[in-house]
């Protein structure tokens, strides 16, 4: 097939507009890369990589999830290439990383995915049952799965296994640590109730977890080191193969388990660091409010009493001149009241988490404006409260160095504050339009005078497992950008964990 040969309605076959078709270019691109590739098609009934995307092709109304297909075109057409041929086994790997990109955007809607399966077992050859099973156990395996918080990982499995298996709702549970059963995540209005909680807790003593009814709930464990460690529970539809599928899952959510453990076990050192890093925070801000606070109030008190007894003493010629000194010096102190005060209440970390993320930086953007006036916009997109204390914290703390800096050294005229978040991170950009510098160079000096404002926000970043990059050049911009993995422990210390409801669309 060539360009040439596509069918006048592309836009209409991918289930999007034409303006939408073009943005994605899929089918264009795709026989584009085959073409200068030189991958070759093998035999007469190979796969065509073409058709195996375009059956996706009405669910890429989702522009988030272009990224991800794109990536998965570009390696099956690199392993089409070495293989010297399109294969089954590679159209099906194909099939899957699409599947499951798709999945970590919005949930599979159980209809969707047969029409999907219709289409692929016709352009594979095969049965869509047989299909679905192929699909499902590459699916749930993805390497892309691993690169999202495990939670929501896990989420995207149990929707997965919805959409290709008899399984009509799902829940996963571990024990907490009192050695109750709590769900972590939940697919379905009835998959955290007490029956699944009971047959949850015969799977994770070792015991065998049947409902005993023709239907159906059963549970499989989700070992680890042999044991338990969680139980995947079901209800299905039918007994028919379900099981072993469900058995199935239950093995490819162990290590995303194992790196949940290993994330709580390194949490606890992290956060203290953090914690303690705040507390020397907020004794700072006590001292501000208790000392120089304190001083500054007594100052003003003491002008208030020096303008009268001048007003009393001074001839009344000289008066209107000295109240005007007095007013400017009144004028001065009551501002630097003010900003002690902005400063104090900012570096105390309970004002902070208490408030939304986009009211903190808006508020932060304006102090900074007000402050220098410098131009300063921000924009705040996403949901934010699945943000852990510590990262809530260590992303605010990171901005307000970065403008500390800019309004220290970079002599801007303005900024660009921007934070946003998705399913696997929080990302947030702060750019000035300033004179720049040389990034190492200023590190180095910085380190060695004492002021390791950067560096500590990059130890913050590091001691959450996030990353971040500082970039600028003389004559600017300068930008610090940073990345936070959107993690929460499955169960916060001596809370009980509810469970994260996933509900069909």
């Amino acid at each position: 097939m060539t360009a040439d040969s596509l069918p006048p309605r592309t836009g209409e076959l991918l289930g999007v507009g034409p303006k939408a078709a073009a943005e994605v270019g899929l089918i264009s691109d795709l026989i584009g890369r085959a073409q200068s590739s030189s991958v070759p098609t093998g035999r007469a009934d190979a796969p065509d990589l073409y058709a195996v995307e375009r059956a996706f092709g009405r669910h890429f109304v989702d522009k988030r999830a272009r990224s991800g297909v794109a990536t998965a075109r570009d390696r099956a057409l690199d392993l089409a290439k070495a293989a010297g041929e399109v294969s089954g086994s590679l159209a099906i790997s194909f099939a899957s990383d699409v599947f499951v990109s798709l999945a970590i955007e919005r949930p599979w809607r159980e209809r969707d995915a047969d029409v999907v399966l219709t289409t692929l077992s016709t352009i594979l050859g095969t049965s869509s049952r047989s299909l679905a099973v192929e699909l499902l156990v590459a699916s749930l395996r993805a390497p892309q799965l691993l690169e999202l918080p495990p939670t929501v990982a896990l989420e995207v499995q149990i929707s997965m296994l919805h959409a290709l298996t008899p399984v009509v709702e799902a829940s996963l549970w571990a024990k907490d640590d009192a050695g109750r059963p709590q769900c972590i995540v939940a697919f379905g209005r009835t998959a955290a109730t007490r029956r699944f909680r009971a047959i949850a807790a015969r799977a994770l003593d070792g015991e065998p977890a049947d409902s005993g009814e023709r239907g159906t709930i059963v549970a499989a464990p989700v070992r680890r080191w042999q044991r338990p460690a969680a139980a995947l529970v079901a209800r299905m539809r039918t007994r028919d193969g379900a099981s072993i599928l469900l058995s199935e899952a239950a093995d490819a959510m162990g290590p995303l388990l194992e790196r949940e453990f290993l994330l709580q076990r390194a949490a606890a050192r992290e956060n203290a660091l953090v914690r303690a890093t705040e507390r020397r925070l907020g004794r700072l801000g006590l001292d501000l409010h208790d000392g120089a606070l304190q001083h500054v109030a007594a100052f003003a008190a003491d002008l208030r009493v020096a303008r009268r007894e001048l007003g009393e003493m001074s001839p009344s010629t000289t008066q209107p001149h000295a109240a005007s000194r007095i007013n400017d010096l009144e004028t001065r102190v009551w501002e630097l009241d003010r900003v002690l005060r902005e400063l104090a209440h900012s570096l105390e970390p309970a004002s902070l988490l208490r408030r939304p993320l986009a009211d903190v930086i808006s508020s932060e953007a304006s102090a900074f404006a007000e402050r220098t006036g410098i131009e300063t916009r921000h924009l705040v997109k996403g949901e934010f409260g699945a943000m852990t204390a510590s990262q809530k914290i260590a992303l605010i703390r990171i901005v307000q160095e970065a403008l500390t800096n800019i309004r220290e050294h970079a002599n801007a005229s303005s900024v660009e504050i921007s934070i946003s978040a998705t399913r696997a991170s929080v990302d947030a950009r702060i750019e000035d339009d300033g004179a720049g510098f040389d990034v190492a160079r200023t590190l180095l000096d910085a380190a060695k005078r004492g002021r390791l404002g950067l560096v500590g926000s990059s130890e913050r970043v590091r001691l959450l497992g996030g990353t971040l990059d500082v970039s600028s050049r003389l004559g600017g911009p300068s930008v610090v950008a940073f990345s936070l993995p959107r993690w929460q422990p499955l169960f916060a210390a001596g809370d009980e964990a509810p469970a994260v409801e996933l509900l069909a669309t």
